[in-house]
């Protein structure tokens, strides 16, 4: 799964302390490319599966506000 941020409006060190806290849930490969913030997530735990994708984007944006 991967998961692209607008470099516009998402702050690189919002998406880093996302993948800080959900570390635990699976594996995360950040790239950034002139479209974007890609976050390519990968072994994710079973019981998070369903709903990591809008859980870390929602974490994500919460961190927009520090």
């Amino acid at each position: 799964m991967e998961i692209v941020f607008d470099k516009k409006l998402y702050k690189l060190e919002a998406i880093r302390s996302a993948i800080g806290a959900f570390a635990g849930l699976a594996d995360f490969v950040l790239k950034s490319n002139q479209r974007g913030i890609a976050v390519k997530i990968s072994n994710i735990d079973p019981e998070a599966a369903d709903i990591i994708d809008g859980e870390f984007a929602n974490y994500v944006l919460a961190q927009m506000k520090k």
